[in-house]
């Protein structure tokens, strides 16, 4: 390997995290002798837990039951600490590297043969074999003793027949701790390509999980020659694209011939169905949010905004900021999906637009917080202006969708109980919630009777719901309705629909009146086959069972993803037989959070509400 070669190399490695996984080898291989230990001492005619008990009886134990535990013990410590020393003796030498099964396995082979010659016979010639003949000695007299026999010639007793099958025995020990070798280093290998080192290769950060394979990348990628590649882009990091990485990352794991990119506009994932918990300070913004890097081992990671899309000609601009200066990239690509989600929709009115607050985003449920505690704060200095008071303690959210429903929901909690425990100025019965949706129910996404039953429970606890009912215009300091009504109040939240970027409205491509791009069955762009599919909240994909479009939820997002990832890696490497698959999926359930402990749900088919749906939702949140 030359120099420039080897510079290209980066090692993510912890010794910690390889240890850990040599002592769980080290552990199942210790487990794993068991077996034949029980096989071979009951073909002998003996009990399968005499070693067990010799082992107790030479650190003093001689309770059968304690010295069989002892032994057990002594066993699995004894095998730990050997996988320990042997395998930290190989990763500091560099002697073998475990992170392909075929060098595991001979580290096992190794293992056990070096334990077998340089441990256990020694051990077994001088303490154990003494210890097992007088052990077996003992449990002979004692048989004996209680039923009343004499044996005065027993040259046929177990103990005989072990001294006389010492070379067998001893055969059948190498056989057992070769089996032990062989756990151990097919389970820590195994260990360590799932979860431990990664090599990666500096120049196009990206790794892989076998040191073989980044070698092979080299050779064929950054050779002067290089071979032509497979390129997959991904645009968006929410459910449908993260899961879109995981899942081409799994496939192509193995194959240099494959490069796979991501691009977001954040650097993270968020988990959006738990901004509401977020904006009541139920949960903390961490919770929520997990790296993209993380995500991103087999691929290449961008932090940028999409500028713009050539479905024809397969390239894609991207665009990040530097101070004031912006710089473009282009990218071209042999498979693209797109997953970049929707943007809040305020159906035209600018002045809601400009007055209102959103949840689309997590700087949204943090800065929405931040709102109602200064509301708070201000309501609790005014004791002048009542009026003003009242409009500082009344929040408004358009929409009852689910988002509209748990912001009002987790919102109402907070404050009433922000004022019960801290604002003692205040009355809590002086704040108003208030819920406007334009539709005749609220969730049209649950049955009629849970819809209804979420209804009553918000009421209950003190929400406002204002139905069949529509915004029209908003101020700094107040909301008109459609029916003439004027509403004082200082906060206004828009959770009132969502609409696609303009970016993907102005494709070259087929779209629903809303903006969506219309997906065929295979979830590929229309005009575009085996070349561009599209995922998550930006696709219309029609449901075969009603016709109707799927819903924009994470759950048909992921399972959008996973139908779309078999049929690129059908497109890329598929065979004669294969198949395409289409997406036809039916919605396992929906929960929706109405207040604290408190839901409503449909899961697997059943209605559920109150507690029953509230710990679902609590527990995945956790």
């Amino acid at each position: 390997m030359t120099r420039n070669t080897q510079a290209m190399f980066r090692i993510d490695f912890s010794l910690r995290r390889e240890v850990l996984f040599v002592v769980i080898g080290a552990i199942l291989g210790a487990v794993t002798m068991v077996i034949p230990i029980t096989l071979l001492y009951t073909g002998l005619g003996l009990p399968y837990y005499l070693t067990w008990m010799a082992f107790g009886h030479v650190i003093g134990v001689y309770s059968p039951s304690s010295s069989i535990i002892a032994g057990i013990a002594i066993h699995l410590i004894t095998a730990i600490s050997i996988g320990i020393a042997l395998g930290v003796f190989l990763y500091k030498t560099g002697i073998l590297n475990i992170s392909k099964l075929s060098n595991g396995l001979l580290y096992g082979l190794l293992a056990g043969s070096i334990v077998f010659a340089v441990f256990f016979i020694p051990v077994y010639q001088f303490i154990l074999a003494p210890e097992i003949t007088r052990t077996m000695a003992a449990i002979k007299v004692s048989t004996t003793s209680q039923s009343g026999e004499y044996a005065a010639t027993a040259t046929t007793t177990p103990q005989y027949q072990f001294a006389n099958n010492l070379t067998a025995i001893m055969i059948v020990w190498l056989i057992i701790h070769l089996v032990f070798g062989t756990v151990l280093g097919g389970i820590s290998s195994s260990l360590s390509i799932r979860f431990g080192s990664r090599y990666r290769c500096a120049k196009c950060d990206i790794s892989f999980s076998r040191i073989d394979l980044l070698q092979k990348h080299i050779q064929l990628v950054h050779s002067a020659t290089p071979i032509l590649l497979k390129r997959i882009l991904i645009l968006g990091g929410g459910f449908g694209g993260i899961e879109v990485l995981r899942q081409l990352q799994k496939a192509f794991q193995d194959d240099v011939a494959v490069d796979i990119t991501l691009i977001s506009r954040d650097n993270f994932f968020l988990f959006t169905p738990m901004l509401p918990e977020v904006s009541s300070g139920m949960i903390e913004t961490r919770h929520i949010l997990t790296p993209v890097r993380t995500f991103c081992k087999r691929a290449k990671f961008y932090e940028a905004n999409v500028q713009s899309i050539d479905l024809k000609n397969k390239d894609v601009v991207i665009a990040h900021a530097i101070g004031n200066q912006t710089r473009t990239h282009i990218l071209k690509y042999d498979y693209l999906v797109l997953a970049l989600g929707d943007k809040t929709n305020f159906f035209g009115m600018t002045e809601v637009a400009d007055n209102a607050l959103t949840i689309k985003r997590v700087g949204d449920a943090i800065v929405l917080r931040n709102h109602v505690i200064s509301m708070l704060e201000q309501a609790d200095v005014e004791h002048e202006d009542l009026e003003l008071r009242r409009s500082l303690m009344t929040f408004v959210i358009v929409g009852g969708g689910f988002s509209g429903v748990e912001v009002a929901g987790e919102l109402n909690d907070f404050v009433r109980e922000s004022i019960e425990h801290f604002y003692h100025n205040l009355d809590r019965m002086d704040a108003r919630i208030i819920l406007v949706n334009s539709g005749g129910r609220i969730l049209p996404e649950v049955t009629e009777d849970l819809a209804q039953f979420a209804l009553q429970q918000l009421r209950k606890n003190g929400v406002e719901v204002m139905l069949n009912t529509r915004l029209i215009d908003a101020t700094q300091d107040s909301v008109k309705l459609n029916n003439g009504s004027l509403i004082s109040c200082n906060t206004l939240i828009w959770a009132g629909g969502a609409l696609p970027d303009k970016l993907i409205g102005n494709l070259s491509c087929d779209h629903d009146k809303s903006g969506r791009i219309v997906a065929n069955k295979y979830l590929e762009i229309n005009g575009y086959e085996n070349g561009a599919f599209v995922v998550g909240d930006c696709a219309c994909i029609t449901d075969p069972h009603t016709g109707s479009p799927y819903p924009p939820t994470a759950q048909h997002a992921l399972r959008q993803a996973k139908v779309a990832t078999k049929n690129i890696i059908f497109a890329i490497n598929g065979k004669p037989n294969d198949r395409k698959i289409s997406f036809d999926y039916k919605t396992k359930g929906m929960m929706a959070l109405i207040g604290k402990r408190n839901g409503v749900g449909i899961l697997l088919g059943l209605k559920v509400h109150g507690f029953t749906a509230f710990f679902p939702c609590g527990a995945y949140t956790i």
